[in-house]
C-alpha cells in the first residue's frame, strides 16, 4: 500500500541501516508530496495492539520506493539498438525490512513485489514505459542479497549499480 503517515508509524521502523531508516522517517512522505517518487509499505500491527478496538497507527514491516530515472545509452547493455538520447528506467531507490522480520523471507518477497510493481508500471499502456530497473546498492550486505537472485547484473563498471531489463521481469 502507498505510504500514508496518517495511518502508518514510520518512526518505529529499524532495518539496521541508518540511511534506509532515515529515508523512510524523514524523506519518503515529503518526496511523495513533491511527486518525485512513491513509497509502498507492508504494514503490521504489533502484538500489544491486536484485538484492541483502537490500536493506533500500524507499523512498517517492509517498504520500497520506486522512481523514474534516465540513463544515457552508453550505460546500458547492448546500446547499439538504443536512441542517442537518455532512455527511461525505473529506479528501485529504497528497500528495507524491519529487524523484527529479518531472516523470515520478507526481503525476497518485498523485492519480488517491487519488481513486479515496476513491471506493471512499465508494461501498462497507461503507465510509463521503461527499459529496465536500476538499483543503486547501499553496501556489501545489500549487494550479496541482490546477487543471490541471479537476475541482476552490473550496469556499469561499478558493481554497486545493478540492472535488470523489464522484459526479464515478465516471468516473475
Amino acid at each position: 500500500m502507498p505510504l500514508d503517515t496518517r495511518a502508518i508509524n514510520v518512526k518505529s521502523f529499524d532495518c539496521g541501516k541508518d540511511a534506509i531508516n532515515t529515508y523512510l522517517r524523514r524523506y519518503a512522505a515529503k518526496n511523495m508530496a513533491l511527486n518525485l517518487n512513491r513509497t509502498f509499505v507492508l504494514p503490521y500491527t504489533p502484538e500489544a495492539y491486536i484485538g484492541k478496538e483502537s490500536p493506533g497507527k500500524s507499523h512498517v514491516a517492509a517498504y520500497y520506493t520506486l522512481a523514474h530515472q534516465t540513463l544515457v545509452r552508453e550505460e546500458l547493455p547492448d546500446p547499439s539498438r538504443l536512441p542517442r538520447y537518455p532512455v527511461p528506467v525505473i529506479l528501485l531507490a529504497q528497500l528495507g525490512i524491519d529487524r523484527r522480520f529479518h531472516r523470515q523471507g520478507l526481503g525476497a518477497k518485498t523485492l519480488v513485489y517491487a519488481l513486479r510493481h515496476a513491471y506493471q508500471i512499465a508494461s501498462n499502456p497507461k503507465g510509463i514505459p521503461a527499459l529496465g530497473v536500476v538499483l543503486d546498492v547501499l553496501d556489501q550486505d545489500a549487494l550479496a542479497f541482490y546477487q543471490s537472485f541471479d537476475f541482476f547484473f552490473p550496469l556499469t563498471d561499478n558493481p554497486m549499480k545493478l540492472f535488470i531489463p523489464i522484459a526479464s521481469l515478465e516471468s516473475l
